[in-house]
């Protein structure tokens, strides 16, 4: 993963994490950054010879002026998807895509979770896989359901090191739904299917 965000004195810059600016960027440095070419050179720079899969643009204001200007120096690729809303849903927007791919141990589903709320509750759903906020558990907390695309069950999935994942999970705060419903989604999204369980 490479994280690169626009320093209002150097432009485009590679960082190892996401730091808040103490100070934003004016519309006058923006337009400065946006008249000098040789930003959209380190841009190309920063991003040549890598393999890209997935772009998400998280930036509003003045900061998505300088992006557009130099769009051409990002690279076409399956997934390119720009944030959103607000601030607060944009920090979720990120936290999310960073949770994506391989995560040290095991491989996880990428792509966008596309949320939507049904009469029941809250769904999730990342390709062939579909969570769902079932309501309360039958002791505490909240059950969650994973199915397959044919609605049923998502039984017989397994991590890259041969654990069984469960398609019934029980959450114990209502305020951790989100958040563990997209954890089962991209467990299941890279997920191998048992042979045991291939009819």
């Amino acid at each position: 993963m490479t994280i690169v965000t626009i320093d209002r004195h150097a432009g485009f810059v590679v960082t190892d994490c996401l730091v808040e600016m103490p100070d934003p960027i004016s519309a006058t440095r923006a337009d400065e950054i946006i008249a000098n070419p040789s930003h959209g050179d380190a841009l190309r720079a920063i991003l040549s010879g890598l393999e890209i899969d997935d772009i998400l643009i998280a930036v509003q204001g003045d900061y998505l002026r300088i992006v557009d200007a130099f769009a051409s120096a990002l690279p076409l690729c399956a997934n390119m998807e720009r944030s959103r809303n607000s601030l607060l849903q944009q920090r979720a927007h990120v936290r999310c895509w960073l949770d994506r791919g391989y995560d040290g141990t095991d491989n996880l589903g990428a792509g966008h979770i596309r949320w939507g709320k049904a009469i029941k509750g809250l769904t999730g759903k990342l390709g062939e896989f579909t969570a769902r906020h079932v309501g309360p558990a039958p002791k505490r907390g909240h059950l969650i359901h994973i199915e397959a695309d044919d609605g049923k069950p998502a039984e017989g999935y397994a991590t890259s090191t041969g654990d069984r994942l469960a398609p019934e999970i029980i959450v114990s705060n209502k305020t951790n739904i989100r958040r563990e419903m997209a954890a089962a989604l991209r467990a299941f999204g890279g997920a191998t299917r048992l042979m045991d369980a291939c009819g």
